[in-house]
């Protein structure tokens, strides 16, 4: 397998070095042809020289040319007779590889202007001043150098040549880092979808509670207007066989499903409780919705009225009773005469 051969861009200082060793090696070849000429001339005498002269077209004079034409014009007669300062071509070559380096320095100061407008864009949070979630720092790239103090930048420089030499263990900390974030962000997805889930069970907790209270507030209505009839429609012979909680009384039963179960007593009979259970939520705003309520206020008050009632129902009532039952009844009908004002 053949190798080609690599051609690199040839320097300045390169350049002074080639034309450097062409001149030496120009002054090495005169001063020997010098020595050479300066014999043949001590030995052919005058004859030679006059020769010498009178060809112009002589060999040695054509290669001399060759060699100008390939190494450059000859240095100067002084220059026979003096050494080369290699001291000051040194000096010279010294000086061309410090501005070739002070030439890049200059190419890299561009190069960092010129990312100053998206550098500057960022905003630098010293350590000392970062809270707990900000210690480590998502990008360090994105910092801006030209507010970091002395240390933060020496810090800065070595973080970036250290991700430069070891780019496989940076790479391997920032897929660990992408694997915490994702494994965070996966727990904060489970975490909602749970709250989620919470809340939907919450609601339709709430749905099922309201469904059954609708069906045990329609039961307990229902009820009512059964024991009225009854009540209404039996002998008055039964005398001194109701109790107190044998009337139906307009408002909702204690929950026979809760586990402590007791039976109605007065301080059930209040005007919220009276309202929720003759004027249900079903009722409109409309004219046949408040006719609607105004009919079962008025009912109401028929049934409980003081005089009707004392008439009808309280001579059926056990003796001891009859005084907490009339109690009862007076509740009743200044709730009602409240509600039948709120109507108006």
């Amino acid at each position: 397998m053949s190798s080609a051969k690599l051609h690199l861009k040839e320097t300045p200082a390169e350049r002074r070095e080639r034309d450097l060793h062409r001149a030496r090696k120009a002054a090495k070849k005169r001063r020997r042809q010098d020595t050479t000429g300066a014999s043949s001339n001590d030995e052919a005498g005058p004859s030679h020289t006059k020769r010498h002269h009178a060809n112009p077209h002589d060999t040695r004079s054509y290669v001399f040319l060759d060699e100008e034409d390939e190494y450059g014009p000859p240095p100067p007669s002084s220059y026979r007779a003096e050494k080369p300062d290699y001291d000051r071509i040194q000096a010279e070559l010294e000086e061309a590889r410090f501005r070739e380096k002070m030439f890049g320095a200059l190419e890299d100061d561009e190069r960092l202007d010129s990312l100053e407008s998206r550098l500057n864009d960022y905003a630098h949070v010293p350590r000392r001043w970062r809270g707990g979630g900000m210690e480590r720092m998502d990008d360090e790239l994105g910092m801006d150098p030209g507010v970091m103090e002395d240390e933060a930048y020496a810090e800065w420089v070595r973080e970036g040549m250290w991700r430069r030499k070891n780019a496989a263990e940076y790479e391997e900390q920032e897929r660990k880092k992408a694997e915490r974030a994702a494994r965070k962000a996966q727990r904060r997805a489970v975490r909602d979808e749970t709250k989620r889930l919470e809340r939907e069970d919450e609601e339709d907790r709430r749905r099922r509670r309201r469904r059954k209270e609708h069906r045990r507030a329609t039961e307990a209505r229902e009820l009512y207007d059964t024991r009225w009839k009854e009540l209404l429609g039996s002998s008055a012979d039964s005398e001194g066989s109701l109790r107190f909680t044998d009337i139906p009384w307009p408002v909702l039963p204690p929950d026979i499903s809760s586990r402590q179960t007791r039976e109605l007593a007065l301080d059930d009979l209040t005007v919220e409780a009276i309202s929720g259970f003759l004027l249900t939520q079903d009722d409109s705003e409309s004219e046949a919705g408040r006719k609607e309520r105004k009919d079962k206020l008025r009912e109401t008050m028929l049934r409980f009225h003081p005089d009707k009632f004392a008439g009808r129902i309280l001579k059926r009532v056990v003796e001891s009773e009859r005084e907490t039952v009339m109690e009862a009844v007076g509740i009743v009908v200044r709730s009602i005469n409240g509600l039948m004002g709120r109507e108006k």
